[in-house]
């Protein structure tokens, strides 16, 4: 009998991760990936219609700021939260509980690690690129908001290099990316139609040919 019941409970751990792992895509453009509740730098965002985006983490360049996100993800604090604010050629901004923009939950602030704060990082804020939102007035005021910049341009390089602090960068579904920023939005850059994450992961990759 304790045979048969410790078969039954292998076969059920088995399905359950093998179910776990088939909720997700297990490739993103090139990339193979893999879903893991271990710690890594690389996220996956999937997103409630089927898209995904992955994105590499740099923590030689934001520490405090890798080290507060990948809190955020271990916690599945993301899940079910939407892109609240999208600008196409700019970038789409997520991460509010509340999704209006004006909430970061119960979570604590954390320094923001770009230049104008007095940290040395040198990451430009070109296609791709993850970075967090703040308030205008105070450089200590990131906590668990995000964004994602749409387009390469001079503009967007001014506006953002050295003043937000960017943390990683997207490695593939860039279509993703350019889906979100292309949907209509109101006057106050919100979505007429909600751009939901599903579930922001950590995932092991490999590279496909």
């Amino acid at each position: 009998m304790k045979k048969i019941i410790a078969l039954i409970l292998c076969f059920c751990s088995l399905f359950c991760l093998t179910s776990c792992q088939s909720k997700y895509p297990e490739k993103i453009g090139n990339y193979k990936i893999k879903v893991t509740s271990e710690e890594t730098n690389y996220v996956a965002i999937f997103m409630k219609d089927g898209g995904a985006m992955l994105i590499e983490l740099y923590p030689d360049q934001a520490p405090i700021t890798v080290e507060n996100f990948k809190g955020l993800v271990s916690e599945h604090y993301y899940d079910g939260i939407i892109f609240h604010r999208v600008i196409s050629d700019f970038m789409i901004q997520g991460g509010d509980p509340n999704g209006d923009g004006y909430s970061n939950g119960d979570k604590p602030n954390i320094k923001g690690e770009f230049a104008l704060n007095g940290v040395n990082n040198t990451i430009s804020h070109e296609r791709g690129v993850i970075s967090m939102a703040r308030t205008g007035n105070n450089f200590n005021s990131a906590s668990t908001q995000f964004f994602i910049v749409h387009t390469t341009s001079a503009r967007n390089s001014a506006a953002l290099d050295g003043q937000y602090a960017a943390f990683g960068k997207m490695l593939a579904g860039f279509n993703t990316l350019d889906k979100i920023a292309s949907v209509r939005t109101n006057s106050s850059d919100r979505p007429m139609t909600k751009q939901t994450i599903k579930a922001i992961r950590f995932v092991t990759i490999e590279q496909g040919e």
